[in-house]
């Protein structure tokens, strides 16, 4: 009985070490720019765990790399739904997801992410730097210069 006992233990720790190594492969994967192959095993890894908000992340990434861009922010935004298993912060995963909505030539949803990121964290500089720049393509000038000039408050630049 300790035996089988014993055999069951190891057999269950195998299993979470294994399901522990897979976001660890997939940044693996990334790196080393097989990004399809990255979309396929977070995507199997997220059939079992529809809450893994660094799967959502990971693949996120991935497609990013691909170029399916919706896809990416249909990721980001269940990773920000999951956020807190995921491996970037909520400020990460708002900046990434409106910089895809600013390409994808979606302002309005780009400048919801940046004033979000702004709520966060009100004392960084780079939401501010982010949605200035994007004020100033809309031809809010007004708008900029305030963004630009706390972004230089913040940063100390003159």
């Amino acid at each position: 009985m300790k035996r089988i006992a014993l055999i069951f233990l190891c057999c269950l720790s195998a299993c979470l070490v294994r399901a522990q190594m897979k976001p660890n492969f997939i940044d693996y994967l990334l790196a080393e720019d097989k990004y399809e192959q990255a979309v396929r095993i977070a995507s199997r890894e997220l059939e079992r765990h529809p809450k893994d908000g660094r799967l959502y992340s990971q693949r996120a990434t991935a497609y990013l790399q691909l170029n399916e861009l919706n896809r990416s922010v249909e990721d980001l935004t269940k990773a920000i739904r999951y956020y807190k298993t995921a491996d970037k912060s909520l400020y990460d995963l708002y900046h990434m997801r409106g910089v895809i909505y600013e390409y994808l030539e979606n302002p309005k949803a780009a400048l919801r992410d940046y004033n979000r990121m702004i709520r966060l964290y009100p004392d960084s500089a780079g939401g501010y730097m982010l949605r200035a720049d994007l004020y100033d393509e809309l031809g809010d000038s007004k708008r900029a210069n305030h963004d630009y000039q706390k972004y230089k408050l913040i940063t100390g630049t003159p």
